[in-house]
C-alpha cells in the first residue's frame, strides 16, 4: 500500500495544481482548453507514436494474451455502454465515452510501475501487449463509434465515409497508424526526430493532469451524474473480472502473465480520459470520474495483488 500510494500521490499533486489554478484566477477556462488541444492532437500522440513505434513485435507478441486481454476489455466497454445507452438513456456517444472509462486503464503511469513493483520483468511483457490493445482496438473503436453517433448523415454509406473522413484527420489515429507501420516495418525514425516526439510525449501526462484538476474546479453540482458509479463500477470491478475470465478460458497465457494482466486491468482509467471525452460534452463527468477512480483503485489494486499472489507463487 504505501507503494501505491507514492505511486499515486504525484497524480493527486497535479490534479490539485489545476484545480487550485482556476480556483485562485491563475488559469482560465480558456487556458485549460488550449491546454487540452496540445495535449489531444500533439502530446498524447506523440505518446502513441513513440510507445507503439519501438515494440519489438517479433519477440515478445502473446496471442493468447491479447485475446484474452481485448475480449475481457471488449465485454466492459460493451457493458457498460449497454447500461449507459439501453438503461439509462444516454445519447450514443457520451455513451461510448463511458465505456472506454471502463475498458482502458492507466497502464503506462500507474499499470507499469506496479506491475515491475510487484512482479519486475514480468512487467516488460504484458504491459506492451496491454498498450496495444487499449491502442489498437479500445481507442480506435471508441473514436469511431462516437464519429457514427455525431454523423450527420441519412444513409448508412455515407454514415461511413463520414466517419471515415473525421478519423483519417485525427492526429491520435495517425499516430496510431504511424506507431503500428513502424514496428510491423522494423523502421526508425530520424534521431532529431524522435528525440522532439519524447519531448512532445513527456509533456502529455502533467499537461493532462493539470488539465482534469481545472476541469473539476469548474464542476457543477448538475454534473455530478449518476453515468459516474456505472463507469466506476465497469472500470474497477467489471473490467478486471471480464480478463481475468479471459485469461483463465483461452488458453496459452502462463499464470504470471495472468496475474500481470489482472492487476493492470484493475487500475484506474487512462490520464486523458476527461480529454478525450470533450469531444462529446461530457468532460466534467468524465474529470470526476477519474479522480474519484484513482482514489479507489488505492484500495482495489491493493486488494487485486493479494488475490493474484499465489499466481505467481514461486517466481
Amino acid at each position: 500500500m504505501p507503494d501505491i500510494v507514492a505511486l499515486m500521490l504525484p497524480i493527486l499533486i497535479l490534479i490539485v495544481l489545476g484545480f487550485l489554478a482556476v480556483r485562485f484566477g491563475l488559469a482560465t477556462g480558456a487556458h485549460i482548453e488550449g491546454l487540452a488541444a496540445f495535449v489531444l492532437n500533439f502530446a498524447l500522440p506523440a505518446v502513441l507514436l513513440s510507445a507503439l513505434s519501438r515494440q519489438d513485435l517479433t519477440q515478445s507478441f502473446n496471442l493468447s494474451y491479447v485475446l484474452a486481454y481485448a475480449a475481457g476489455s471488449l465485454v466492459a466497454f460493451t457493458a457498460v455502454l449497454a447500461i449507459l445507452r439501453k438503461i439509462m438513456g444516454r445519447p450514443l456517444a457520451p455513451a461510448v465515452m463511458g465505456g472506454l472509462g471502463a475498458a482502458a486503464s492507466n497502464t503506462g503511469f500507474i499499470g507499469f510501475p506496479i506491475a515491475s513493483l510487484a512482479f519486475g520483468d514480468l512487467a516488460l511483457t504484458a504491459v506492451p501487449l496491454t498498450m496495444l490493445v487499449e491502442n489498437i482496438i479500445v481507442l480506435p473503436l471508441a473514436f469511431a463509434l462516437v464519429e457514427w453517433g455525431s454523423s450527420s448523415e441519412a444513409s448508412v454509406g455515407a454514415i461511413l465515409r463520414q466517419t471515415a473522413r473525421r478519423l483519417s484527420r485525427m492526429p491520435l489515429l495517425i499516430a496510431i497508424v504511424l506507431g503500428v507501420l513502424l514496428a510491423l516495418l522494423g523502421l526508425h525514425l530520424p534521431a532529431p526526430v524522435v528525440k522532439s516526439i519524447d519531448m512532445l510525449a513527456t509533456a502529455s501526462a502533467p499537461c493532462a493532469l493539470f488539465v482534469v484538476g481545472g476541469t473539476i474546479a469548474t464542476l457543477r453540482k448538475a454534473d455530478l451524474a449518476s453515468d459516474i458509479p456505472v463507469i466506476i463500477a465497469g472500470k474497477l470491478l467489471l473490467h478486471p473480472l471480464a480478463v481475468t475470465a479471459a485469461l483463465f478460458l483461452i488458453p496459452g497465457v502462463s499464470r504470471e502473465l495472468t496475474a500481470v494482466g489482472i492487476v493492470l486491468a484493475s487500475v484506474s482509467m487512462i490520464t486523458v480520459y476527461p480529454i478525450l471525452s470533450r469531444r462529446t460534452g461530457t468532460d466534467s463527468v468524465a474529470a470526476a470520474t477519474l479522480i474519484i477512480a484513482t482514489a479507489l483503485a488505492l484500495v482495489t489494486i491493493s486488494i487485486t495483488l493479494l488475490l493474484v499472489a499465489p499466481l505467481t507463487a514461486g517466481v
